[in-house]
């Protein structure tokens, strides 16, 4: 993209905007809801029109969009088996297909159903299904787990994994996010900021950041320029310095780091397991349903403590 502005009436999402893609990146966008990931994926995907500026595809590029509300690219009058064989152009086989649908859980008499009659979260899982029956070079996937159960998402994971093509991809499900990304671009105020690693080395950057890299637009500038003109004033500068060389704060700041590690680690956990008692299958193994209940319980309480103990040691710094 380049030099390119969109606007939805008075507001401008992107003004005079730059944006590259490179071949083999699996990116995911990051930010907050509102800040223009989805009309990012759609100006790619060259399903809006842009105000100004150029759209220009790689030679050669032939592209796959996905969304949740665009069901248009599927024929009504088809069964999901027809459907899904349209998509392989006689490169597989029936089994292959209906392997491929099996993993997005149309299985036995599903795959025989009229596509009229499905619904909308059939309909996202029908498309995903036949992506991957003949997968084009440049993938762009808005939220393409959320119909999808715990096995499909699985299997979407290792289907990407060997996908040798080019992705981006819009996705809350943290788990997707940390198996499928190579590059993540954070999207915040019309601005978009690669960071070339997976989503973990993305957060620890974002933790890390400093005022001074953080946006300033908006309310944040205002917030940002009261803090940067807190520590021009001597006495605060005087006082921090003075923290930073006393070992007793630097002791409680290891402290304070390693129960946020902890703290990551039971989140983790804990959505890991609610990923498995979301699955349907869930409840025919009441042991692991009552085993993981009570874990659940046990991490929450967990976490609370740790918060409390990190407020305590925030109070203790002299």
């Amino acid at each position: 993209l380049e030099g390119i502005s969109k606007s939805y009436g008075d507001i401008k999402v992107y003004r005079d905007f730059d944006f590259e893609i490179t071949r083999g990146e699996k990116a995911v966008l990051a930010g907050e809801n509102g800040a223009g990931k989805s009309t990012l994926l759609k100006i790619l995907a060259g399903v809006i029109q842009i105000d100004k500026g150029a759209r220009l595809a790689g030679h050669n590029t032939n592209i796959g969009y996905f969304s949740q509300t665009r069901m248009d690219v599927l024929n009504p009058h088809s069964t999901v088996f027809e459907e899904a064989y349209s998509a392989a152009a006689g490169t597989l086989t029936g089994e292959a297909i209906r392997t491929i649908l099996s993993m997005f859980l149309f299985r036995g008499d599903d795959v025989d159903k009229s596509v009229s009659i499905l619904s909308g979260g059939e309909k996202s899982r029908l498309i995903l299904a036949k992506l991957l029956v003949n997968p084009p070079n440049f993938l762009l996937l808005d939220e393409p787990t959320t119909h999808l159960d715990v096995d499909a998402v699985d299997a979407l994971v290792k289907a990407l994994d060997g996908y040798e093509g080019t992705l981006i991809f819009i996705s809350h499900d943290i788990h997707f996010v940390r198996s499928v990304a190579n590059t993540v671009f954070e999207v915040k105020a019309g601005r978009v900021r690669k960071f070339p690693g997976n989503f973990d080395y993305y957060w620890d950057k974002v933790k890390n950041r400093p005022f001074a890299e953080e946006d300033t637009s908006g309310d944040d500038k205002t917030r940002v320029g009261k803090i940067k003109q807190e520590n021009k004033k001597p006495e605060v500068v005087q006082k921090e310095n003075q923290f930073k060389h006393k070992g007793y704060n630097a002791k409680i700041a290891a402290a304070i780091k390693k129960l946020k590690r902890e703290k990551e680690k039971l989140e983790i956990e804990h959505y890991a397991k609610k990923r498995i008692l979301s699955s349907p299958r869930s409840h025919h193994n009441g042991e692991t349903v009552n085993k993981f209940s009570c874990r659940l319980k046990e991490i929450k309480g967990k976490i609370s403590n740790i918060d409390r103990e990190i407020i305590r040691l925030k109070k203790s710094f002299k």
